[in-house]
């Protein structure tokens, strides 16, 4: 990966993966981070290994000289951490864990970048021997001779040799100096652009949809004791619990299911055995990925779920009987979420 152009691509990418999370909650977001991570490792592992192989020589030599050994790779580590990341997502599905992946590496991209901009400030020995030598001489009649050492001028003056020299002032943009604006711009862009993500994160304003408040559509008399209503805009179950299932009341459960982040309908034909009765019960909340099963108020009775659905506050205005559900407050589910049920 010695190429000054891999660099700033990868950090443009982390860059890009820290913005995106932080705007837009993903879920299994770490699985998707790690799984870039795995391609960027196998991408500069094949890199590094043409890079060590060199092109292949023309014509074999007689006696084959003994080639200074590579350093370790660290290309089949990082291979390995993405892996395991994938692996870790799929478990764990925080809302930032692609953070976890980004924001190294963003770090350790730009440090690169700026290690290889380091060494090429450094001159070669024909560019430092022009740099000493100085900017062309220009003689009195306008003509341009050759760059002339200051030993050499001074050992002409030593022998007597008149010499007057002429030093036009110009200012001129080096090529290690556009290298060092645009390494700079860059960087000041990228870090601009995360502030501004952080502030629109941490002060969100005029939300519609979710993560802000939701009105559903008509009355409470629009949705009838025992009505489960599926509301797009806020991504949640709208339910009017009866007394049986532990209400009366509104309960708005939050659509992700807390295993792996699948969307759960609501399940009119399906039976199962209900743990508390014992009785073969018609209607359920049910994951289609792995079969997490939800009582009417999103409460787990089976699969690898590790709680009950998510729900969201409600607010039921009196006089006009509208609902209002604030989908930016989320209440983890446990056994009781029935108890958080809004009367009308």
């Amino acid at each position: 990966m010695g190429r000054l152009s891999t660099w700033p691509a990868i950090l443009g990418l982390s860059l890009a993966m820290i913005i995106v999370v932080l705007l837009r909650e993903i879920p299994s977001s770490l699985s998707y981070a790690s799984g870039i991570l795995v391609l960027i490792s196998l991408l500069g592992w094949v890199l590094e290994a043409r890079q060590i192989a060199g092109p292949a020589p023309e014509v074999e030599p007689e006696h084959e000289e003994e080639e200074e050994a590579p350093g370790p790779s660290y290309w089949p580590v990082l291979l390995a951490l993405g892996i395991v990341g994938i692996a870790s997502g799929l478990i764990y599905d925080g809302k930032y864990g692609a953070l976890v992946v980004a924001l190294p590496l963003a770090a350790g991209s730009g440090a690169a970048w700026a290690s290889i901009l380091k060494r090429e400030m450094i001159p070669t020995p024909e560019e430092a021997a022009t740099i000493a030598a100085g900017p062309p001489i220009v003689a009195s009649g306008g003509r341009i001779l050759l760059p002339v050492a200051p030993n050499l001028l001074v050992a002409q003056a030593a022998g007597g040799a008149a010499i007057a020299i002429e030093r036009p002032q110009t200012k001129e943009v080096s090529r290690r100096s556009l290298i060092q604006i645009t390494f700079w711009s860059a960087l000041g862009a990228g870090l601009l652009a995360i502030a501004g993500s952080l502030i629109d994160f941490l002060y969100p304003r005029g939300i519609i949809g979710f993560g802000g408040v939701v009105s559903p559509p008509g009355t409470i008399d629009t949705y009838p004791p025992g009505s489960k209503t599926q509301i797009p805009a806020g991504k949640f179950w709208l339910v009017n619990l009866t007394e049986e299932q532990g209400g009366p009341g509104f309960l708005a459960l939050w659509w992700k299911c807390p295993h792996l982040g699948c969307t759960v309908p609501w399940r009119e034909s399906f039976v199962f055995k209900d743990p508390v009765t014992t009785a073969n019960t018609r209607g359920w909340f049910r994951c289609p990925c792995h079969g997490s099963t939800y009582n009417s108020a999103g409460v787990r009775v089976f699969g690898p779920a590790p709680r009950s659905m998510d729900h969201m506050k409600v607010t039921i205005d009196s006089a006009s009987g509208r609902i209002s559900v604030d989908t930016g407050t989320i209440t983890k589910g446990t056994p009781d979420n029935a108890t958080f049920a809004v009367k009308a």
